[in-house]
């Protein structure tokens, strides 16, 4: 039997099948429309990259060439006084610097514009086979576009910036594109200044050598009439300011930014460092977090393991490091007494210890005054603002160096004078800058989350022991200056002009 098309079934089969093909012819012509759409999209597209491309190319022709002056001409018109209030050092150290940075990396990559003008004469001790297709490095440290900027430019912009000098007024200075200049002052810190072979600090290699630390050890005597005999170096603390750490691009979402919240108001870093009597850097530890205790900060140090593995070797030789009450006192690490009473021999002991102490405190004066960058906070990520401040103390370590060595009286009495002029300045943009002090150096100092004091418990074995050892090598200085007859001078009320003292 067949069936007959006007059967019910029949007739929706076929309206069903109407249906799917004009569905079908519907999306058809959309994908046709849309290709359509995609195809203008992109042409579009392809014509304005092909215009931008043509702007750039007109502005290229169109540019004013300037030509960059060379490092020659722009020192030839400082002054040996300005020079040092630019650099924040001696054109001879400059100098000296560059010497060294160029024996370190290289002349090919410091590029100095002796090695350049070798070059385009075309000295054979300089050119190499792989330059020679190069044509641009003619004369390129004078040209304001493309080419090589010398390495004395770099290193100049570098210190500049350090100083506290502003990016956009070194562009200009220089000739230099402003986010050009932020790129070489980061290379430069990284590639040159941190590098060892320029300014090594590692103190455990300090400890090491002996006839070092016996040098230090002179110096300390010296200068303490010879009752402070066997210290090594002076430790303390410093928090330099910084910008709020950025939770996913310094901490990782790791730890809170408010742990970086000092003290003393602001956010910070806090720097352990040991100088000797010459305010060299014999140590630093610059990865502390603000709000950290300094002796919970040099506790968590690697060199105070050390430390506390091989206290017996200085133990034995009679050395030992000072520093203020904020330290648990050690046998390699003497403290003040606590609440000393004025006029009794733990107050004068504690008045030459302090006066050896101070050179730490003198050093990152210096360090501050010397490097401008330091007076507001770094803005900088963490990794970076680390840097900036271990190329200050090696730099600050350069420049000892050479001033113990090559400089003379003259030199000093200048570097003395614009120190004034820069304290004077420092002390007028930021005149309620104080010293807040510590206490506790007879234990450790642990604090819970609402800065309230926690009670340790019982101390190991180690600990007390060289715990003890120190409280005897601090009596056994305090017996000697009291058999000397050697006492705390007197206030002169007439040197304290500005505030009132009171001795008692």
């Amino acid at each position: 039997m067949t069936r007959h098309r006007s059967n019910p079934r029949m007739k929706d089969r076929n309206k069903h099948g109407k249906r799917v093909k004009r569905d079908f012819v519907k999306m058809l012509l959309a994908v046709e429309e849309w290709n359509d759409m995609e195809d203008n999209v992109l042409l579009k597209m392809l014509e304005r990259k092909h215009e931008v491309k043509e702007q750039k190319r007109a502005a290229a022709r169109n540019r004013k060439c300037r030509q960059r002056r060379s490092w020659a001409a722009f020192q030839d018109n400082l002054t040996d006084r300005q020079f040092r209030r630019y650099f924040r050092m001696e054109r001879e150290c400059f100098d000296y610097l560059c010497q060294r940075i160029i024996e370190n990396v290289g002349e090919r990559d410091f590029k100095s514009e002796d090695y350049l003008r070798d070059f385009s004469n075309g000295d054979a001790n300089v050119v190499d086979s792989d330059q020679l297709h190069q044509t641009n490095i003619l004369h390129a440290h004078e040209k304001t576009t493309g080419g090589f900027v010398s390495g004395e430019v770099k290193l100049a912009l570098t210190l500049r910036l350090l100083a506290g000098g502003s990016y956009m007024d070194l562009a200009l200075l220089f000739d230099v594109g402003f986010s050009t200049a932020y790129e070489i002052f980061h290379k430069v810190i990284k590639d040159w200044i941190l590098d060892d072979r320029l300014v090594k600090i590692n103190c455990i290699d300090y400890c090491e050598d002996k006839e070092r630390m016996r040098k230090v050890a002179l110096d300390f005597s010296n200068a303490s009439k010879r009752v402070i005999n066997g210290c090594i170096g002076a430790i303390d603390g410093w928090v330099v300011k910084i910008r709020k750490p950025s939770m996913k691009r310094d901490l990782k979402n790791k730890s809170d930014p408010s742990t970086y919240f000092s003290r003393k108001g602001f956010y910070g870093i806090n720097v352990q460092a040991i100088v000797d009597k010459k305010k060299r850097i014999i140590y630093r530890n610059i990865i502390n977090r603000g709000a950290e205790h300094d002796s919970t900060a040099f506790k968590n140090s690697a060199f105070y393991k050390w430390l506390m593995d091989n206290w017996k070797k200085l133990a034995d030789e009679g050395l030992y490091f000072i520093g203020d009450s904020a330290y648990a006192i050690r046998s390699f690490l003497v403290t003040p007494f606590d609440n000393a009473v004025h006029g009794t021999a733990e107050d004068n002991y504690n008045f030459f210890h302090s006066s050896s102490r101070i050179v730490v405190e003198c050093a990152f004066g210096e360090i501050d005054l010397r490097w401008g960058i330091l007076w507001s906070p770094l803005r900088f990520s963490l990794k970076h603002n680390v840097n900036v401040i271990d190329a200050c103390m090696r730099l600050h370590n350069f420049i000892v160096d050479w001033r113990e060595e090559k400089a003379a009286a003259s030199s000093s009495d200048m570097e003395m004078s614009i120190f004034d002029e820069d304290h004077r300045r420092f002390m007028a943009v930021y005149p309620s800058i104080d010293n807040i002090g510590v206490h506790g150096g007879e234990e450790d100092v642990r604090l819970d989350a609402n800065g309230n004091r926690l009670s340790g418990g019982r101390p190991s074995k180690l600990v007390t022991e060289v715990r003890k050892l120190g409280c005897n090598i601090r009596q056994t200085l305090c017996d000697d200056i009291a058999r000397k007859k050697l006492i705390r001078p007197p206030v002169n009320w007439f040197r304290s002009n500005n505030r009132v003292l009171d001795s008692r």
